[in-house]
């Protein structure tokens, strides 16, 4: 399930176990994946993680139950974790980042939903912020399909874009490894027009 998660997202998912170990309750739902999310980037979230966690607390408590294997996943965390490749794959996207990840737990309308509401924040807000951020180059590392002009080259973005659309043996690994136009525009910047 987690083959076209990028490192971020992976770790979204493990913080989101530990958050259901840490409250004491026996399932990690999607309120748990929102903390997750929120523990690699609350920028994304847009409130910090110690607020969020507060609300969780607020609608449901703490438990006294014990996570005895990672994947018991809630049906609606199950849904979010398979819909972040859908939301990935709607906006041109070959991997998944911790942004789809929170769009598929927003369309799970359910207990994550609630705690942002609980934490007063607007989830059109949070969607709109998490689309604006999907596939776009971080400013603390590489992003997932972030391509670096190697040695100081000039890289021809019109040729990595043509290999991109067209099905050559360079655009297929180039897909592979998660490059697409929008990482291509982002990494290179405008088009120079000469």
């Amino acid at each position: 399930m987690f083959e076209h998660f990028d490192e971020r997202a992976r770790l979204c998912v493990v913080r989101a176990q530990e958050e259901t170990s840490r409250l004491g309750h026996a399932e990690i739902g999607a309120e748990h994946l929102l903390l997750g999310i929120a523990c690699v980037d609350d920028g994304l979230v847009g409130i910090e993680v110690e607020r969020l966690r507060a609300a969780v607390v607020a609608l449901s408590g703490v438990g006294d139950g014990t996570l005895e294997d990672w994947s018991q996943f809630a049906p609606e965390t199950k849904a979010a974790l398979e819909g972040a490749n859908e939301q990935a794959l709607a906006l041109g996207h070959t991997t998944i980042e911790p942004a789809h990840l929170l769009l598929a737990v927003l369309d799970a309308d359910g207990a994550a939903r609630r705690v942002l509401r609980e934490s007063e924040l607007i989830v059109a807000d949070v969607r709109e912020r998490a689309t604006a951020t999907a596939g776009r180059a971080r400013p603390a590392g590489r992003a997932s399909g972030a391509v670096t002009p190697p040695d100081g080259r000039d890289v021809d973005a019109r040729l990595l874009t043509l290999m991109l659309v067209n099905d050559t043996p360079g655009g297929r690994l180039l897909r592979e490894h998660g490059i697409n136009e929008a990482a291509v525009r982002a990494a290179l910047g405008p088009p120079d027009p000469s």
